[in-house]
């Protein structure tokens, strides 16, 4: 019977723990890991809303938080033509922000996250 009160208790804790929310800092977030061709994507996170600058064009749309991972929804672009690799980039970028990648804050570092996939934005 002690062994199913602490397996119980257990279990509680594991569960709470995956259900807890991380804090999403709002505000401006530039990338921190660009090369040095690229320009530094950036992100603005504010009261529900994503916007940013994706290597070529501007992007928006609506943003939540769902068990540690960030679920962008109603996602729109500006319509710029730029170099093939810059816009490759972007449509893949823009297609990780869609796929509800991880959200992780690390030393005040934005970690968003999928499979082998990681990116790292500061506050600015």
């Amino acid at each position: 019977m002690l062994f199913f009160k602490r397996l119980t208790v257990f279990s509680a804790a594991a569960l709470l723990a995956a259900c807890q929310q991380v804090n999403l800092p709002q505000g401006d977030y530039q990338q921190l890991s660009a090369e040095e061709t690229e320009k530094p994507l950036q992100l603005l996170l504010q009261e529900g809303k994503i916007s940013g600058f994706t290597g070529c064009n501007n992007v928006m749309g609506q943003y939540s938080l769902d068990k540690g991972e960030l679920v962008v929804s109603q996602l729109a672009s500006t319509m710029m033509a730029c170099a093939p690799e810059d816009m490759q980039r972007e449509q893949q970028f823009n297609q990780f922000l869609q796929n509800r990648p991880k959200v992780s804050i690390e030393d005040n570092v934005l970690i968003l996250s999928e499979n082998e996939t990681i990116y790292q934005f500061s506050l600015r």
